[in-house]
């Protein structure tokens, strides 16, 4: 009988054996890095080694057990099997995260609280507990969410509130806290990042959700609290099937693309799976950095041109058949185009109106102009000439313009632009201050790169023609309140360390800014973050030919800058140049 059962076990290894090695094929455990061991991967393996126990199994009662080891022997060898190269697979993942390290041997760390035990906090502390490379231990959760309170995650103790960190962190003796809730209000934020300061301890915030959905972050890839996150705005809910429909499978153009908004834009767009996306900018270095940052797609152009270049541009359209334009070329500078007039209604209006007007002769389906709420009743050269921009599109789609849709988009500032305030409050840290602010009561309305960018999109998608949209911008911020955040979160004080310099308002600029024209009203849409602007002026649609007949580019061309500002007010009433003589009476 010994000698039967030897046989047996012989024949049965034969076949086994390949069988096993098929079933780890096929559960995909050759083609993965061994040292990278997670449930996931136990799964496959799991599902891989009781498949061949189920074939032995059926086997065995198809043929009574002649032949076949034990039902026992079955269900030791795929328990043994299992254990066996889970646990080489997990000692090499170990190793890989500590080395050969004594497990009593703990590396140097520094207790953390993490705000959030949800899905993105318990991704974190699972990272951070895997991982003591980071030198961050995860000590306690703190969460509002009540049934939470007395549980644990990964083994870390949800213990309390966010209202009571101070007494947390002192009770575990943490240094910092990781904010983990990606899509909490930036009231949320703001309030917890008061209390680490109350603590004395770091604070930090996990990527946004959208980054971390897209795979574009991971959640241990922690950065500083910054402005952005405490402005006090709830994130824009897009309604993202209605973009893809329109941008899906079409052949989109943007310009200014190495700018802020042009460059969230192409970012945004390519999420959507357009045919194509054209890339355009006269700055050659800005679209390098913007293909650096970008991922590569098949269909992707990136093409350096002056929109101001009526043949060229004519050319890129008839190459590539853009069916929507999204324009946000522009110069905005406002103290630079006071002094330079005449080229802000050569970038912002003259070069809108020809492109406006190639699109409507090669078809496009959309044309979408990035405007600013300086031009609302403009005080500003840059102002008038956006304002003649949207003008020069309302003019088009009166006399017919055909196949394509004009719309323009207004927005207030945008944070972490370019030539944003806080960019310059960075740089004036930097060299030890002080913050310059033009006025105790200025006040602008600002809003975050991406959120514009997404509501650009969604203005795109509601547009029938020649309307005007205003973005739901929230309220007024007062700069020097925005001086103040920038020095608390350098963990410095206003007025102590970091002095604040008043240097009153430069010519152009408005002590705030505001809503809708004299002449316009606000009606809502079916976005709550986006208005539209009626006019009641039916002046303002008149034709683009009369328009421009009263202002050429010949025409500025020998003209100073308070005659070109004069020239503009004929053009637009509301507009109050700053002169740089006094008129004579």
């Amino acid at each position: 009988i010994e000698d039967h059962h030897r046989q047996n076990r012989a024949q049965t290894v034969l076949w086994l054996i390949p069988l096993k090695l098929l079933a780890l094929f096929i559960g995909r455990q050759f083609n993965c890095i061994l040292s990278f061991f997670r449930f996931p991967d136990a799964l496959r393996l799991f599902t891989a080694l009781f498949a061949v126990a189920l074939i032995l199994a059926a086997a065995w009662l198809l043929v009574g057990g002649a032949q076949l080891p034990p039902r026992v022997v079955i269900i030791l060898d795929f328990l043994l099997s299992f254990m066996a190269i889970a646990s080489v697979r997990m000692g090499l993942r170990l190793k890989s995260e500590r080395g050969w390290k004594r497990f009593n041997q703990r590396p140097e760390t520094e207790g953390v609280l993490i705000a959030g035990a949800g899905e993105v906090g318990a991704t974190l502390c699972a990272e951070l507990l895997q991982k003591r490379r980071f030198g961050l231990r995860p000590v306690a959760f703190v969460d509002d969410d009540p049934a939470k309170l007395g549980h644990s995650v990964h083994g870390v103790p949800i213990v309390d509130t966010v209202e009571n960190v101070v007494s947390v962190a002192r009770q575990f003796s943490a240094t910092r806290i990781i904010i983990a809730f990606p899509s909490a209000s930036a009231n949320k934020v703001r309030e917890t990042a008061k209390l680490a300061k109350e603590a004395d301890i770091k604070v930090e915030i996990v990527p946004a959700l959208m980054d971390l959905v897209h795979g574009r972050a991971r959640a241990t890839q922690l950065r500083p609290i910054e402005v952005a996150d405490l402005l006090g705005r709830e994130a824009a809910n897009l309604s993202t099937d209605e973009i893809g429909q329109l941008i899906r499978k079409q052949v989109v153009m943007v310009t200014g693309a190495g700018g802020s908004i042009g460059s969230e834009l192409a970012r945004l767009i390519i999420d959507f799976e357009p045919e194509a996306l054209i890339l355009v900018d006269q700055n050659e270095f800005a679209l390098f950095e913007l293909e650096q940052r970008l991922p590569l797609q098949n269909g992707m152009q990136l093409v350096v041109a002056d929109v101001k270049d009526r043949s060229r541009m004519d050319r890129l359209l008839s190459a590539y058949r853009p069916s929507l334009i999204f324009h946000a070329a522009a110069h905005k500078h406002v103290h630079f185009m006071e002094s330079n007039p005449s080229e802000a209604l050569k970038n912002n209006f003259f070069a809108t109106a020809t492109l406006a007007e190639l699109a409507r002769k090669h078809a496009v389906a959309r044309f979408v102009l990035v405007s600013t709420d300086k031009a609302i009743n403009p005080t500003s050269v840059m102002g008038a000439s956006k304002r003649l921009a949207e003008l020069s599109l309302s003019a088009l789609q009166g006399e017919g313009a055909g196949h394509t849709r004009y719309m323009a988009v207004r927005f207030g500032n945008v944070l972490g632009s370019s030539g944003s305030v806080v960019q310059i409050f960075r740089r004036q840290l930097i060299r030890g201050g002080p913050l310059t602010v033009t006025d105790p009561e200025a006040t602008r309305y600002f809003m975050t790169v991406n959120e514009a960018a997404g509501l650009v999109l969604q203005c795109a998608c509601q547009g029938e023609g020649g309307e005007i949209f205003f973005l739901n911008m929230g309220d007024p911020i007062k700069i020097v309140d925005l001086a103040r955040q920038v020095i608390e979160l350098s963990g410095l004080k206003p007025e102590i360390d970091i002095a604040i310099q008043f240097t009153g308002l430069k010519p152009g600029e408005k002590l705030s800014e505001e809503l809708h024209h004299l002449n316009e009203a606000l009606s809502p849409t079916l976005h709550p973050m986006v208005n539209r602007l009626e006019v009641n002026n039916a002046s303002t649609t008149q034709p683009l030919s009369a328009l421009l007949a009263r202002c050429t580019p010949e025409m500025i061309e020998h003209l100073s800058n308070d005659e070109i500002k004069l020239l503009v007010k004929q053009l637009i009433p509301e507009y109050r140049p700053h002169l740089e003589e006094a008129p004579k009476a």
